[in-house]
């Protein structure tokens, strides 16, 4: 499995930054950021054929955490910039639940 170093979000509005909504990238993800800014401007420039805005913006992430689940947030902010921000979330620890009627012991998420 490649390692990802990096993410795009693109988001297209219209009405200005009224109404906004993801758009989807080119790839997942990307193995280095420089792979990632490259395609950047070629990815808004396809996007704006249906969108009267396009934001993008390329974002670094760990490596090593890009397995866990994350949280990708974005906004626009009022000086019209593309802010996003991913977080990961903690693993759930699996839960051992006993019984006492003689079962096995199941592990459940």
């Amino acid at each position: 499995m490649e390692h990802i170093a990096a993410i795009m979000m693109l988001v297209g509005c219209t009405q200005g930054n009224v109404e906004c909504r993801e758009l989807p990238a080119p790839a997942i993800g990307f193995e280095t950021v420089d792979e990632c800014r490259e395609l950047l401007q070629p990815a808004i420039s396809e996007a704006k054929g249906a969108n009267e805005v396009v934001h993008g913006k390329c974002t670094e992430v760990d490596p090593a955490l890009f397995i866990e689940d994350a949280t990708i947030v974005w906004k626009i902010a009022p000086s019209g910039q593309l802010d996003v921000q991913v977080t990961f979330d903690d693993p759930a620890r699996p839960v051992m639940v006993a019984e006492k009627a003689g079962r096995s012991t199941v592990l459940s998420k």
